[in-house]
């Protein structure tokens, strides 16, 4: 898959979503990495993999969030009301 058809996809699935709360969160995901586009390019993959490798090593140790609280958590952190 090229990045032309990841977007597509991408914005097939965006289409999809109804619920409110997830598209401003997604949408806020996105501009912040957007944003970071420099910093992003300087993380190696490896760098990337063990941050995933961490978060899901936290989830199955039950360290998690509710949604509503991560999107309580989104809200305060960039305004969104």
């Amino acid at each position: 898959m090229n990045a032309t058809e990841l977007k597509s996809d991408l914005h097939k699935l965006i289409d999809k979503i109804s619920d409110l709360n997830l598209s401003q969160a997604i949408k806020v995901i996105l501009l912040r990495e957007s944003e970071n586009d420099e910093d992003r390019a300087l993380r190696s993959s490896n760098d990337l993999i063990k941050e995933l490798e961490a978060s899901i090593e936290e989830a199955n140790q039950n360290k998690t969030i509710s949604h509503n609280e991560a999107l309580r958590q989104i809200k305060k952190r960039y305004s969104l009301n």
